[in-house]
């Protein structure tokens, strides 16, 4: 029998698919447990077994819902903190694996990230066009960070301006060469928040 402004169990169920929803939220499933109630037969009423088991479903969905209401609250607050935190470098130099810097002085240092010992370590500045500027001759470097100094000057003893260079290490092994990673100081420029986190935009125009 159907009751005008009542609506039936099929109704409410019919209604939540309509809905796209993959899972009941608290009201809907409170709203048919009500509905279930009232239109139950009276001669064969719900055991309270039963009863008790749909509210112990309903405050566990209604738990779920608010840890998840406060996990997005933390995540919200982690990122603006995360944001707020990347925001704090900018202008400021950080080293960063990046075989291009901008040199802001008259000089650069850096590091060789050194993977088998070598005794021929060199360090090579160009202009990021690929112009060569000057080499540096290291020598020899053991497994590790090698620091190494760039006066800013080209192979004919020129200062040469603030600007964007790129920089090379290699060891000699014969007629071929090992490569090895470089660390550069950077200057953070600006930073992005992008899909996979936080980005830090750097002046040589890497990232």
């Amino acid at each position: 029998m159907n009751v005008a402004g009542i609506r039936s169990f099929n109704e409410l169920n019919a209604a939540v698919k309509a809905e796209n929803k993959q899972e009941l939220g608290k009201n809907q499933f409170l709203e048919l447990m009500i509905t279930q109630l009232k239109h139950q037969d009276p001669l064969n009423p719900a055991q309270n077994e039963d009863f008790i088991a749909q509210l112990a479903q309903f405050s566990s969905l209604e738990g779920i819902e608010n840890l998840n209401k406060s996990v997005d609250s933390m995540a919200t607050a982690m990122r603006a903190t995360v944001t707020m935190e990347a925001a704090a470098l900018v202008g400021r130099s950080v080293l960063v694996p990046t075989d291009r810097t901008f040199m802001q002085g008259s000089r650069l240092v850096g590091s060789v990230d050194v993977t088998q010992s070598t005794s021929n370590l060199t360090v090579e500045i160009s202009s990021p066009m690929g112009q060569f500027i000057r080499k540096i001759d290291v020598g020899p470097a053991g497994v590790g960070a090698n620091r190494f100094l760039w006066d800013g000057k080209d192979a004919a003893g020129v200062q040469q301006p603030p600007g964007v260079y790129r920089v090379r290490a290699y060891a000699a092994q014969g007629e071929s060469s090992r490569e090895f990673a470089v660390d550069l100081p950077e200057v953070v420029a600006s930073v992005s928040l992008e899909a996979t986190g936080i980005q830090l935009n750097l002046a040589g125009g890497s990232t």
